[in-house]
């Protein structure tokens, strides 16, 4: 009587405990792991990256083939309309619970539409950290590239921005978040990095082999603006940025030159009133190595000279966007913080209402030379 108890007690039990039957395996779905988004003819365009999860896995032999890559395409009134459309036509589920960078084209940024990240912020799967990016380049070809050594496009600029930033500080990352909550804010400028593709660099045995890069950045004014600016404009953006990590400058003296790179410049904008009208003093502090001497010079007038490029190259990025109308340097975050009575009072919508080409009232740069390398401050004889 007591055995038949417990069974009586332990089969509702077994009932309620949860089973398997609807278990997924990573073959059941093929998963998106980029978003691209175009706007042409009153429809946004969206663009898909496949990517086969099985050749991901690190091993200790290299693959012999690259793995395929699938790149799907549609189009909607909206990006959700477009989204649909592509699941309809794919031959498993499709999950997006992995999109790890968005790309977005140079026509949608001109239609200054928020639909891009209302749809970003209301999918529960997709994640704020994601990276984004412009681009100027067709995206079918961005999304067809894959790695070096046969590895997938998990493997490439694309997905591992911040590897690149931190050998090379020029254009900083940005991921969804941060160009999101950049973009509520007035008086803020968010750089958005443009990545394209070239096959002038690299060969594999006689075969032009494509590359990616970020090739400059669309400047974003609070919808007011966004000119897109070359890497050698924004060069000056890098002294006023603390997540400089590495940063190469190259000089001339003697008609020789000299490399060193630099890394975490510590930096002070403070804006003075000078005649009715804010401009900014600027002060960098940096310091750095010599990676390359062809000629022996007085180390000190070799640091007095790459102060002068430093302190040139802030310059250029200012002109360049007073041109634009555009304020790469971000001036504007730092009047609207310290000054906000200014502001409001003159009611700033935009640069050109705060800046012009007198803005920069004085550059102050002090350079350190902590080492020159396994060799003294002089060429190797």
């Amino acid at each position: 009587m007591f055995r038949i108890c417990k069974i009586c007690l332990t089969l509702p039990l077994i009932l309620l405990l949860s089973g398997c039957w609807d278990e997924k395996t990573i073959q059941d779905f093929h998963y998106i792991t980029a978003i691209g988004i175009d706007f042409k003819d009153g429809e946004y365009i969206v663009y898909t990256q496949l990517v086969d999860f099985a050749a991901v896995a690190k091993t200790e032999a290299k693959p012999t083939q690259a793995p395929p890559v699938y790149v799907g395409k549609q189009k909607g009134r909206s990006i959700s309309i477009a989204i649909n459309k592509l699941m309809r036509n794919t031959q498993q589920s499709l999950y997006i619970g992995h999109v790890s960078t968005f790309v977005i084209s140079e026509n949608v940024l001109k239609q200054q539409s928020a639909e891009i990240v209302d749809y970003i912020y209301r999918n529960q799967l997709l994640r704020y950290s994601a990276n984004i990016f412009a681009t100027k380049s067709s995206m079918d070809e961005l999304f067809s590239i894959n790695g070096y050594f046969n590895l997938s496009p998990l493997y490439t600029t694309l997905y591992l921005p911040e590897d690149v930033y931190r050998s090379r500080s020029y254009i900083e990352p940005i991921t969804v978040q941060k160009y999101y909550s950049n973009q509520r804010e007035k008086a803020y400028t968010t750089i958005l990095p443009s990545i394209s593709w070239n096959d002038k660099v690299w060969k594999e045995k006689d075969k032009n082999r494509k590359s990616l890069y970020m090739e400059g950045a669309f400047v974003i004014y609070y919808k007011v603006s966004q000119p897109w600016f070359s890497e050698k404009e924004l060069s000056g953006v890098r002294w006023l940025t603390k997540r400089t990590n590495k940063t190469p400058v190259n000089i001339t003296m003697n008609k020789q030159d000299i490399y060193a790179s630099f890394s975490h410049p510590d930096h002070k904008v403070k804006p003075v009133l000078k005649d009715g009208k804010y401009k900014f003093d600027i002060e960098i502090d940096v310091s750095g190595k010599i990676l390359g001497l062809d000629t022996q010079i007085d180390i000190e007038k070799i640091k007095r000279k790459f102060e002068s490029q430093i302190k040139k190259e802030i310059q250029t990025s200012f002109k360049s966007g007073i041109q634009k109308n555009a304020d790469p340097l971000n001036f504007g975050k730092i009047l609207y913080i310290k000054e906000t009575e200014y502001w409001q009072k003159n009611h700033i919508k935009e640069p050109k209402d705060y800046l012009d080409k007198d803005s920069i009232h004085d550059i102050n740069v002090k350079v350190h030379i902590l080492n020159t390398g396994g060799l003294e401050a002089k060429p190797l004889r």
